[in-house]
């Protein structure tokens, strides 16, 4: 009788906890104003998190209201790619985040236009997100392009070009093969409003959960793109009234490293001030 007593009195908690649980995973993030047009904000990427941290930090950006460029080394006067420490302090942007994938030559895999400079000109034939900036008519923009769709044509004056492969798209549609590989993960999205999200996990991710998880968040994102991941996934904002920055500490072999700190970047997107 005790038994049937405890159990009828565990219900309700067990009820009230799940509900607690759903409650605080559905509802939306507290931002916090880094600068005009500039968000932050983090949430819990529980339960995809397969590794450390599953806090992930969210940088939402009016794409009118802040400068898109990307740079690669090549352009930079340095003899070798910097670390994300390096490129902040060069630049002194709003935020410094990882550009797309790389061969180990440094080679960045895919098309690369920095300030209307052509780095790399090979289109990578599997990557088909295009995270894209330009100056038209005096007015900032930058996008998400999903090449599959939106293809990337010369006359339309994107001056800041970096290929990769998408997450999802428009319709749902998860474009990621599933795999065992867990690693930290920078994507870029666009939200229902048609703002930039920069969103970059502190802990290890595979990429079918990742998408996922982007795809169910309280973000509203409506097509999302993946950048670089590993000890590459990294994230550094800075104001006078606002610091937050992230590396990469998992090498998405299993085993942990080193701070990414300190691991060369050779090509990185840099938010700055108009």
């Amino acid at each position: 009788m005790k038994r049937v007593l405890h159990a009828r009195w565990l219900l309700p908690v067990v009820v009230g906890v799940t509900a607690f649980v759903l409650w605080q995973g559905t509802r939306g993030p507290r931002w916090h104003d880094v600068r005009p047009g500039v968000e932050f904000s983090t949430f819990a990427g529980d339960p995809w998190c397969r590794f450390g941290s599953s806090s992930i930090a969210v940088l939402r950006c009016d794409p009118a209201r802040v400068k898109l460029r990307v740079r690669h080394w090549s352009r930079s006067g340095v003899e070798t790619p910097p670390s994300i420490l390096g490129w902040h302090q060069a630049t002194r942007a709003i935020a410094v985040f990882n550009a797309g994938q790389y061969y180990p030559d440094w080679r960045y895999m895919g098309l690369l236009v920095s300030d209307g400079d052509t780095v790399s000109s090979r289109r990578h034939p599997e990557f088909q997100g295009a995270l894209v900036g330009r100056v038209k008519d005096g007015r900032l923009d930058a996008r998400v392009l999903d090449l599959a769709t939106t293809p990337l044509l010369r006359d339309e004056g994107w001056s800041q070009v970096a290929q990769s492969f998408m997450l999802f798209d428009r319709a749902g549609g998860v474009r990621v093969r599933r795999s065992n590989k867990i690693a930290q993960r920078t994507a870029v999205a666009e939200d229902e409003k048609g703002r930039l999200v920069v969103i970059v996990t502190e802990g290890g991710y595979t990429i079918a959960d990742f998408a996922a998880l982007l795809r169910k968040s309280p973000l509203g994102l409506t097509h999302a793109m993946s950048m670089d991941g590993g000890l590459e996934a990294e994230l550094v904002v800075e104001t006078r009234n606002f610091r937050y920055a992230s590396f990469g500490s998992w090498d998405g072999m299993g085993a942990s490293t080193a701070p990414g700190a300190n691991v060369p970047l050779p090509a990185v997107i840099t938010l700055e001030a108009p």
